[in-house]
């Protein structure tokens, strides 16, 4: 029987487009295959005045109509930021520290609460707290700038596209770093290109990272372990002086 996991970019949200959602399912012979369209139940837009509830109430709907598990790359375990958590205590800990937490650092990351990416995850993590998703298990949050970098590329990525031609992908702008970026991870990735397909940024990109990660985790292969990702941490923060 075919396992299928979802991941959605909602790090997208407020940015340059609406979330991306895929699809990702691999079959009894091994052959894995990714489906993307625009995250529907996020799609509307919300006033500071709407109710919580009825926008919850359709996040909600959507999510559960996805398969499980369901891997998100928005912020998620932020209690450690500001005063919360209890590593140090504020006034000890570095100005990082209160804004980033250590894989934000790790990885050149973005603050989590900031601009509206920060303002959407706050909702998010509302919704989820009011609802029955067990985190960990139905939905986790995935990190794809972190996993492009294990994989061992480097560079920025963000706000590249790629189209795929008679020779493999190429980036849309060969003088834009980000755009040939895109054409390497997408080829080295060994990426395939169904209708509709030949033509990939950014945002399909991390949806895809996200839905294979969920189901990676769904089939038990493929993750880090969480002491080998852990050490990853430490080793790349302090790298860039966290101790």
């Amino acid at each position: 029987m075919a396992l299928t996991a979802t991941g959605i970019n909602l790090s997208a949200f407020g940015q340059s487009r609406r979330p991306v959602l895929a699809s990702a399912s691999i079959s009894d012979k091994g052959d894995v295959r990714v489906q993307l369209k625009p995250a529907e139940m996020f799609g509307g837009k919300n006033k500071l005045l709407d109710k919580s509830e009825e926008a919850f109430a359709v996040w909600r709907a959507g999510l559960l109509e996805q398969a499980r598990p369901i891997a998100v790359d928005v912020a998620i375990d932020i209690d450690a930021l500001g005063t919360g958590g209890n590593r140090r205590a504020p006034a000890q800990r570095m100005l990082w520290e209160l804004t980033h937490r250590p894989i934000d650092f790790a990885f050149f990351g973005d603050a989590p609460l900031t601009d509206r990416v920060g303002e959407f995850g706050v909702r998010f993590r509302a919704m989820l707290a009011a609802s029955a998703f067990q985190l960990g298990d139905d939905l986790f949050e995935c990190y794809p700038r972190a996993t492009v970098e294990l994989l061992g590329f480097r560079g920025q990525y963000i706000g590249g596209a790629a189209h795929h031609g008679g020779n493999g992908w190429k980036a849309d702008d060969r003088n834009k770093r980000g755009d040939k970026l895109m054409a390497k991870l997408l080829a080295e990735l060994g990426i395939n290109p169904g209708q509709g397909g030949e033509k990939l940024d950014s945002d399909d990109l991390d949806a895809t990272l996200c839905a294979l990660t969920a189901l990676a985790a769904a089939s038990g292969e493929g993750l880090l372990t969480t002491k080998e990702l852990d050490g990853e941490i430490a080793e790349r923060a302090a790298r860039r002086g966290m101790f």
